[in-house]
């Protein structure tokens, strides 16, 4: 049976391999993960206003904003009003952001493919059941500070009469 420790050290000898795989270094990125996860997302929905970037992020507007600004500047994104409201602004890919993130589907698509086409069919199944209760685990995770660990390890003491 796997150890909860052999899998805590498993995931840190690979991390590099499955957060950043070699072939993503042929990519000119010159972003931070929240710009290219920004980008990822705006690709999927075509148009997006900040409150929903700041929403689908998680990220308080401000860190949003900066976000787009720096996506802005390199050329990647660009604010439009929206045809549906024109009162609406609404961030877009250009076509240097559409190809950057055309690249990175394709990236990210090939790595995928190469994992599936390395399992069996029953390994595969396994793995999509898996993937999706850590998926649940990762959505409902509340980490607990480091004042919350004191009280709860903080031992009571209770009159008895």
């Amino acid at each position: 049976m796997l150890a909860y420790d052999d899998l805590l050290e498993l995931a840190f000898k690979n991390i590099k391999h499955i957060a950043y795989p070699e072939e993503w270094l042929a990519l000119d990125i010159e972003m931070s993960k929240q710009e290219l996860f920004t980008l990822i997302i705006i690709d999927k929905l075509s148009e997006i206003t900040m409150s929903q970037i700041s929403d689908e992020m998680n990220f308080p507007m401000s860190t949003a904003t900066g976000i787009i600004d720096r996506l802005v500047k390199k050329g990647y994104v660009q604010r439009e009003k929206s045809e549906n409201d024109r009162r609406i602004v609404v961030i877009v890919l250009t076509d240097k952001g559409k190809h950057l993130s055309q690249s990175l589907k394709n990236y990210i698509s090939d790595y995928i493919r190469f994992i599936y086409d390395s399992l069996e069919e029953d390994e595969r199944e396994y793995l999509f059941r898996i993937l999706n209760k850590i998926l649940v685990a990762f959505r409902d995770y509340k980490p607990i500070s480091e004042e919350e660990k004191i009280k709860q390890n903080k031992v009571t003491k209770i009159q008895i009469e």
